[in-house]
Formats: structure tokens, C-alpha cells, sequence
């Protein structure tokens, strides 16, 4: 009963993978960045990965996952439950800076801390419906390869953890598995887009990014266009993305594209004095 922690990723996906995969867009994060994990692939960080999950009457009702420096992510959790996580977490010793997940959940987490807060991100979760292609545009897209790593990783600069300590390879993870493309023009690349591991049929559209001086041709919706065409081509059932919910600029774009809001996420800061 309560909580259970492990930094044995087998023994996470073990435990409280049937319940990760009977909700894949809600835990759809806690999947692949398990997944990323068992492949071999995880933060620099001094902390190891921590996974957890809820047990209830031989039934598990939540999970996390918290891979530093990036923030403890809740999944499948009522606001009710917070209170116990923040009880086991502090009995382990592990230290919590940042919690994401979505908003009334970690709103109930940041209160139990007692700690102060501040939101430091508010994100919207996408699905896609029908996918619909954008409005024609110049170029065409191309699977991202090694030689590549130098351009893909000056338009991804945007996506670098602050953190600079403890880096995590993001462009690297995606090339390893082929889940990167560059959107080109005349040869010269102008946009790129990703896939994340596909798991329990679910992938999630990420890196979406235009250098300044190529914005305002359609080459983002293009490339997310084609991204996300691959993703249904290759039998995943459902196709996710997360944008800021500040930045009407993408959140127009993955809505034309078919894309359909499922909820809202934040991330917080713990210990915020105002």
C-alpha cells in the first residue's frame, strides 16, 4: 500500500506499466521517457532517475517520474493524493525543484509542500484528430542524420536545459531511432520537427522549431504536417504534442493542422518567495 520508489526502470514498467499504457495520452511522458531510459539514455545528472508509482488495494493509481534536471513529473494522480506523495518523497531524501504535470494536480502537490510556488510554464496537451495538410509551401522533408547534428542542434538551441552541468542529448536521443526531420529548401535546411519513441501505440510530436530568419513561410506547419503524417504511416494511434499556451503562433498552427486540446499542464517552482 502508498507509495513505492525505484531507480530500476525495468522494475518501474513492471509494476506500473499496464496502468502507464491503459492511459497513454495522460502518462504518455512517464512512457517515453522510461522508454529513453531503458534504451540507455538519460541526464548527466548527480541524482539518479527516480521512478514511482501509487498502490491502492493491489491496484496502482498514479505514477511519477523524475529524471534531473528536468522537473518531477506526475501522471494519473488525483489532487487528493499529493499530500502522501510529498510525505514519501521527503522520507527518501529526494530533493524537488520543479513538478509538472496537470494544473490542478500540481497545484494540490505545490500546496502540500508549504514551500511557496511560482508557475513557470503553462502548456497545452494536443491530440490529433484529422490531420489536415497545411497550405502548400516551398521544400520537402528529409529523415535528419548524423551529419546533420551541427544544424539540428543551432535550431534546437531554444529546447537546451538551463542547466548547462547536466546536459541531456536531446537531438542525439531522436537520431539515434531515426525520429528527427529537417524541412529544406533548395538544400538548405530551414525547419525541423521530432518524434519521441513510440510506446504503447502513442508518439509525441516535439522539437518543432524555424530559426528567426526562415519564419513566416509555413515551414513549421509543413515539417509538423510531415511528422505527424510518418507517425500514422508507422501505426501509432494516436499522435500528441505539447505547445506554450501563451504563444498564439503554434497553437494556431498544430490547430489547423487537426490537432484538438486535451488538457491543460503547468510547471511549477517549489520554494518561490514572492
Amino acid at each position: 500500500m502508498g507509495w513505492n520508489f525505484t531507480e530500476d526502470v525495468e522494475q518501474y514498467l513492471e509494476a506500473a506499466g499496464e496502468f502507464l499504457r491503459s492511459r497513454p495520452a495522460e502518462c504518455n511522458v512517464a512512457l517515453t521517457v522510461s522508454a529513453t531510459v531503458a534504451a540507455g539514455n538519460k541526464p548527466a545528472h548527480p541524482n539518479p532517475p527516480l521512478f514511482g508509482w501509487l498502490s491502492r488495494d493491489g491496484r496502482v493509481g498514479g505514477a511519477i517520474v523524475h529524471t534531473p534536471p528536468f522537473p518531477l513529473g506526475l501522471f494519473g494522480l488525483a489532487g487528493a493524493d499529493t499530500t502522501e506523495l510529498v510525505a514519501a518523497l521527503e522520507n527518501t531524501g529526494r530533493g524537488v525543484d520543479h513538478v509538472v504535470g496537470p494544473a490542478g494536480v500540481v497545484q494540490a502537490f505545490a500546496d502540500a509542500t508549504q514551500r511557496g510556488f511560482e508557475v513557470v510554464e503553462q502548456q497545452l496537451l494536443y491530440r490529433l484528430g484529422g490531420l489536415v495538410a497545411p497550405r502548400p509551401t516551398a521544400g520537402r522533408a528529409r529523415l535528419a542524420q548524423q551529419a546533420d547534428r551541427e544544424v539540428l542542434e543551432d535550431f534546437t538551441k531554444v529546447f537546451a536545459d538551463e542547466d548547462t552541468s547536466v546536459p541531456f542529448d536531446q537531438v542525439g536521443e531522436r537520431l539515434s531511432y531515426n525520429g528527427i526531420w529537417l524541412w529544406e529548401v533548395d538544400g538548405q535546411p530551414v525547419s525541423v520537427a521530432s518524434l519521441s519513441r513510440s510506446v504503447a501505440g502513442i508518439v509525441r510530436v516535439g522539437l518543432v522549431a524555424t530559426p528567426p530568419e526562415h519564419r513566416g513561410h509555413g515551414y513549421a506547419a509543413a515539417v509538423t504536417h510531415h511528422v505527424s503524417q510518418v507517425a500514422l504511416d508507422t501505426g501509432n494511434r494516436e499522435v500528441l504534442l505539447f505547445t506554450d499556451r501563451s504563444n498564439p503562433t503554434s497553437n494556431g498552427i498544430y490547430q489547423r493542422l487537426g490537432y484538438e486540446v486535451v488538457e491543460e499542464q503547468i510547471q511549477m517552482r517549489l520554494g518561490a518567495t514572492h
